[in-house]
């Protein structure tokens, strides 16, 4: 299997409620609790694969609530998986433009950048994550750069501080399983695959749960 790559935006489109503190922004809500019945469709059909719906939808929620973080969010998720990489940056854009320390909108734009030059994304994470070293996201968009590139150490240790400082996210231990298991470390890699589909029970994922379960049953041989 290959990473979750677009984790950050599949995650984030989840309508979310605000943590009351800043430091906190960075983490994701188990529980969705959202009083949007539009949100809350919207974000079904992203998980469902229904892109045109689930953009529909978002807007939606911005003509009456133009800045609401939410739609800003999933909209931003719905174009990067639509390849539409200007519109996704176009929202992320607008969400630093509200909140400069937004990590999930930091992350996505940064994620996009790498498409386009690995090392200069590679460079800007690195001083975002020395100046927010506990934010989840931004280990994870790191450790997706270098799985692009086949840098799977590096990759792991990235995951692996995404996955400490947020140990409930089923994308990071899917994540950090697949790193390990590209360095046949099949043990350690078995036990995270486990984790991710333990937490996939309870939280939208951005991996095939079918696909996973089979190579834990390779594993496990």
């Amino acid at each position: 299997g290959a990473p979750a790559a677009a984790t950050a935006g599949a995650a984030a489109a989840a309508p979310q409620r605000r943590p009351a503190s800043r430091e906190s922004d960075i983490t994701i809500t188990p529980a969705r609790v959202q009083s949007d019945p539009i949100l809350e469709r919207a974000y079904q059909a992203f998980n469902a694969g229904d892109l045109a719906r689930a953009r529909e939808d978002y807007q939606q929620v911005r003509r009456y609530n133009p800045d609401n973080r939410d739609a800003l969010l999933g909209l931003a998720a719905v174009e990067t998986q639509a390849k539409r990489y200007d519109a996704a940056g176009s929202f992320y854009t607008r969400l630093l433009e509200l909140d400069p320390r937004d990590a999930y909108a930091q992350a996505g734009l940064i994620g996009l950048r790498g498409q386009v030059d690995p090392l200069a994304a590679e460079s800007r994470l690195k001083s975002m994550i020395a100046a927010q070293p506990d934010a989840s996201f931004l280990h994870f968009t790191l450790g997706n750069q270098y799985a692009a590139q086949g840098r799977w150490a590096e990759a792991q240790q990235a995951y692996f501080h995404a996955y400490a400082s947020d140990p409930e996210h089923p994308d990071f231990a899917y994540n950090l399983a697949i790193s390990l298991d590209r360095m046949h470390q099949t043990k350690p890699a078995l036990e995270y695959y486990r984790r991710a589909l333990a937490l996939a029970e309870s939280r939208p994922v951005s991996f095939d749960r079918a696909q996973v379960s089979n190579r834990v049953s390779q594993l496990e041989r």
